[in-house]
């Protein structure tokens, strides 16, 4: 039986990545800031604290990690910096050290790409372009997870998530934003909507599926490499308002606040997962209404039960 510990386990991947393993037979183990007594084996702990790390690994020894803990918002820079990357030496330091050589598989972002040109999907060799110190930080934590690989220390494998959806998003990301605020439209009986930019195209993927990917890179994957996880189609987040709006029985309407467009928006992105479909055998299975429709009632029970 595979034993996995998984960083960040309470968040929004890593509950999914729980779910599927555990389903899978793997024996799990979390790790995270936040408590969780829905594991067996839990750890709790933040990545700047070696001795947390260091109990962790030595008492429940995993053969992979599963690296997913770090920030995506931050208005402090240097929070993003320390939480993605210090935190990530931190870590493959005190793995080092342990003298286990777990498989490391690194969670990393689309981000890293920033601006790029026009429809052309985006492959792992294309262009890295970030534009946030949020995209900066994940192309300099996979640097720092390369830099253990390339030294012969632990064999590392990188997937970059593009846009992720599903039930138990965070409300800081636009649909998750959206669905929160119908939600609450249906139960306060207001209607509108207030948006930022809708024109901005993306390549959305169910976190259900981004978790299957986790799994069978395991298997599959090649150290060393970096794999896409998406769906390869772009859409707008126009499109992602009305289909979520029509599922509504209030008549919704829109309202954009100037305040919540970002200056630095990337006007397109949409990837290419030909490489973990040939590795692996993966490709995204839950279609895009599906992941709205499970997004949209899992705001609907977390507003009725106050949860958000």
């Amino acid at each position: 039986m595979t034993r996995a510990l998984i960083t960040g386990s309470s968040g929004f991947v890593g509950s999914h990545l729980t779910r599927n393993l555990l389903a899978q037979n793997w024996q799990v183990a979390g790790f995270d800031i936040l408590s969780d007594n829905t594991l067996e084996h839990f750890y709790q702990g933040h990545l700047t604290d070696k001795d947390s790390i260091a109990h962790a690994l030595n008492e429940f020894k995993p053969d992979v990690i599963f690296h997913l803990a770090g920030l995506i918002k931050s208005n402090e820079p240097q929070e993003l910096y320390a939480s993605n990357v210090q935190a990530t030496v931190t870590l493959l330091e005190t793995v080092v050290e342990s003298n286990l050589k777990p498989e490391i598989i690194l969670a990393s972002s689309s981000a890293v790409y920033g601006l790029t040109s026009g429809t052309k999907k985006i492959n792992e060799k294309s262009p890295i372009h970030p534009v946030t110190h949020y995209a900066v930080s994940k192309v300099a934590q996979e640097l720092v997870a390369l830099r253990y690989f390339d030294a012969g220390l632990l064999p590392v494998k990188i997937i970059r998530m593009f846009n992720l959806l599903g039930p138990g998003q965070s409300p800081a990301l636009a649909c998750s934003a959206f669905a929160k605020q119908i939600a609450l439209a249906e139960k306060n009986n207001t209607d509108e909507i207030v948006t930022g930019n809708l024109d901005a195209l993306r390549d959305f993927v169910d976190v259900r599926d981004a978790v299957r990917a986790f799994e069978m890179i395991v298997e599959h994957g090649e150290a060393g490499e970096i794999y896409n996880v998406c769906s390869a189609k772009a859409v707008s987040l126009k499109q992602c308002l009305g289909e979520m709006m029509s599922q509504s029985q209030k008549q919704l309407s829109a309202r954009i606040d100037a305040e919540k467009i970002q200056t630095n928006d990337i006007p397109i992105q949409v990837g290419s997962y030909q490489k973990i479909k040939k590795a692996c055998g993966w490709s995204p299975q839950i279609s895009l209404k599906k992941s709205l429709t499970d997004l949209l009632n899992d705001w609907r029970e977390r507003v009725k039960s106050n949860v958000e």
